[in-house]
């Protein structure tokens, strides 16, 4: 036991007289008794806790696995597929229910400016024009601009 422990312990006895002699009603050989059985155990538990613990680890014993992480892999992105029409043709897409100006002006900007572009679009592709656009996939999803624009071509085609 080092000095410290012993010391501790021999405070903690001495408080405990105290407390117990002063306010108590057990009367003073009961608190010396507590007092002394105080001390010793909060002494043997320190001694156990400071002097007898685990070893002292160097930082190695518990090192943090190695994880290799995989390297994003650049994938361009598909074009949209342009069919075989008159460039200079454009259709108004803000016939299609979700689209303003704003957004026909986005998919301007991203090459998108014909219906039956919208109309072969799959999943990826509405995945990539939203993000171009910024405009959320589940919302183009949910306004059904695929099945607008496929409309709108089965409409004008009919006309």
């Amino acid at each position: 036991m080092t000095a410290a422990t012993r010391t501790t312990g021999a405070v903690a006895a001495l408080l405990v007289l105290l407390a117990l002699g002063l306010f108590g009603q057990a009367g003073w050989p009961a608190a010396l008794l507590l007092g002394v059985l105080t001390g010793i155990l909060l002494a043997a538990l320190l001694h156990w806790l400071v002097d007898q613990g685990p070893a002292p680890m160097d930082g190695t014993a518990f090192a943090p696995p190695v994880v290799q992480v995989a390297q994003p892999v650049a994938v361009a992105a598909p074009a949209v597929p342009a069919l075989p029409q008159d460039d200079l043709s454009q259709d108004d897409l803000r016939a299609i229910r979700g689209i303003g100006p704003k957004v026909a002006q986005g998919l301007n900007q991203a090459g998108v400016t014909r219906l039956d572009q919208i109309a072969a679009w799959d999943d990826a592709q509405i995945d990539r024009i939203a993000v171009e656009i910024g405009r959320g996939a589940a919302r183009i999803r949910n306004d059904d601009w695929v099945g607008q624009a496929r409309a709108l071509i089965a409409d004008r085609a009919g006309a």
